[in-house]
């Protein structure tokens, strides 16, 4: 094995156990922040270090606002033995990275701050050679199409599934895959290596210890790179560890120490850890060669100017998700699962339609199954599109949602959700509903009960009383396209029968702009596509005791689903607090 001072990690002495060693040492960051306290003057590089090139510049406010001074402090350029060797570690970095190893039951881990696509190249790098077989999953991130398109290797792709027509998730047909698999080892040509996503952005996870036993079995030396970027967390929790990689290679050794499949791990820590953006683990499941070629393929692909801030949060996120990581992920548990029974029981939210563990993904021939930390949603009763709902509850409710898919939008309820950001939401999507479904409402042909008003120029389409046809809302649809914005305004006196026999007798509309409440403020009053919020500010108010009431229990029962775990007679429990309001 390759000596421990050069530039592979010094592996880990012991598996890994989470919670096991809770010693509180968090050596790396540490020594960033012995480094950031001391006022050190550079004739290296970096200016900016300790806010030195803007001391006296107008922009330092913005600087200082934005970054702060203890991230200016702890931006530094030092390597080598006045911090540590970013591609050969012997002090702080080292130390931490053997623990990073130890806590994720990896044989090495190598810390990276250029993202998990810089490690996915890496791992490729050194798990492949030209001319070798590699079986990749279709689904993969496009950083593995890139480099497996550069690195002269002759690749087969396993094809994609959807989920089914109720629900717009797509993964990789594993089954297929394994088939493939072993039919080029029976023709006596075995890919050399497999390359796996295990855990999608859209919350769909592999049965990995299933998928791993096979491969190993048909060709025991094959290389995997198992892409886990969005479930680096999940190690931490007893109710997610079972299907992650580390913890397959774990149960697999245990049953059959001749296990010898070297596996690659790639974990984007700033997803679903306390780490910051781009902060990236490397696990290696392998022997020491396996180690030095990573560690050559790291000097190739990554930065010389790796970000120390970046590798000091890895050694502080692996330090919470020990000693925290558990109640934190079980809260997230809980809150997700709030979440999913107050859209299955609230009337206020009957617009929306989780999508998710309740019945999909749950044939386990596929070997695939549901992330239990993301609430698929699907609101196209609301008569919007996914893309207008996402915008509209960035800049209206400063809530963001980062997945559509179709007419569904993806809530991922990581460890940095709490119970008020949760009810922040609720609150939010009630709005919308409330407003939406009305709006639908006054587009239904027929005699209509509302002004149906494009601006510009402001003249109504329809005035209370008129009939509502096909012609008129493609003619809305037109106006909308073009960039009009469409207001409707409900006449709150007089039903819509009451103006059709009234109109029929008389042959006139009866005035009511008399009688339409104000309008309570822009953002109230414009929608994308159909409703004025008329009225907003005084529904809330006066509809204050019972959200509160409500609001009261729905926190009962988050906070009950979050101490207990997710237990079906917890999930019960809150199910029936928010339902009896």
């Amino acid at each position: 094995m390759t000596a421990s001072t050069s530039s592979t990690p010094e592996p880990a002495a012991l598996p890994a156990r989470p919670g096991a060693y809770p010693d509180g040492r968090t050596p790396l960051a540490d020594a960033v922040l012995a480094v950031a306290r001391r006022d050190i003057a550079t004739f290296h590089a970096l200016p900016l270090s300790h806010g030195r090139s803007i001391r006296d510049s107008h922009m330092r406010e913005t600087y200082e606002a934005l970054f702060g001074v203890a991230q200016l402090a702890a931006d530094v350029s030092y390597s080598g033995t006045m911090l540590d060797s970013f591609f050969r570690p012997r002090g702080p970095l080292r130390e931490a990275q053997r623990l990073a190893a130890r806590s994720f039951g990896a044989d090495a881990t190598f810390f990276l701050s250029a993202g998990t696509s810089t490690a996915n190249r890496v791992a490729l790098t050194a798990l492949t050679q030209p001319g070798s077989r590699v079986l990749a999953d279709r689904s993969c991130h496009q950083s593995v199409h890139f480099a497996l398109n550069s690195l002269g290797v002759e690749v087969a792709y396993a094809p994609m599934q959807r989920c089914c027509d109720g629900c717009p998730r797509t993964y990789a047909d594993l089954p297929r895959l394994l088939e493939m698999f072993r039919a080029a080892a029976a023709e006596g040509r075995p890919f050399d290596t497999v390359v796996l996503s295990a855990v999608s952005y859209d919350g769909v996870r592999y049965d990995l210890p299933t998928v791993l036993a096979e491969l190993a079995a048909v060709h025991p030396t094959v290389s995997v790179l198992v892409d886990e970027a969005w479930g680096a967390a999940h190690r931490f929790h007893p109710r997610l560890r079972p299907l992650t990689a580390l913890h397959a290679v774990e149960t697999l050794r245990a049953a059959d120490p001749r296990f010898a499949l070297n596996v690659a791990v790639t974990h984007s820590a700033h997803k679903s850890m306390s780490a910051l953006r781009q902060g990236s683990y490397l696990h290696l499941i392998g022997d020491g060669e396996a180690q030095e070629r990573t560690a050559q393929a790291l000097f190739q692909h990554h930065t010389t100017s790796p970000s120390w801030p970046v590798l000091a949060s890895l050694d502080l996120a692996r330090l919470q998700a020990e000693t925290e990581g558990e109640t934190l992920l079980g809260r997230s548990l809980g809150l997700a699962s709030t979440l999913r029974v107050e859209l299955a029981t609230d009337p206020r939210l009957s617009a929306y339609r989780p999508l998710g563990p309740d019945g999909h993904l749950t044939d386990a021939a596929q070997l695939v199954s549901d992330d239990p930390t993301r609430v698929l949603v699907d609101i196209s009763a609301l008569g919007i599109t996914a893309a207008d709902f996402r915008r509209m509850l960035f800049d209206e409710y400063a809530l963001y949602v980062a997945r559509e898919s179709g007419d569904a939008v993806l809530f991922h309820i990581h460890i940095g959700v709490d119970e008020a950001t949760l009810l922040r939401l609720l609150d939010a999507l009630r709005t919308i509903q409330r407003t939406y479904r009305s709006a639908s409402a006054a587009l239904a042909t027929g005699t209509s009960e509302h002004f149906i008003i494009a601006y510009p120029p402001g003249i109504p389409i329809t005035v209370p009383g008129e009939k509502l046809c096909e012609r008129t809302l493609s003619q809305i649809d037109e106006l909308r396209s073009s960039g009009c914005e469409i207001y409707t305004l409900r006449n709150p006196t007089v039903s819509a029968r009451e103006l059709a026999v009234q109109a029929a007798v008389t042959g006139s509309v009866p005035a009511t702009v008399d009688h339409l409440p104000a309008r309570t403020s822009t953002s109230e009053a414009r929608t994308s596509t159909s409703e004025a919020r008329t009225g907003a500010s005084e529904a809330r108010t006066s509809g204050s005791r019972t959200a509160e009431c409500r609001t009261e229990q729905l926190a009962g029962a988050a906070a009950a689903v979050s101490a207990a775990g997710t237990t079906a007679a917890t999930v019960t429990a809150a199910a029936t607090a928010v339902a009896t309001s």
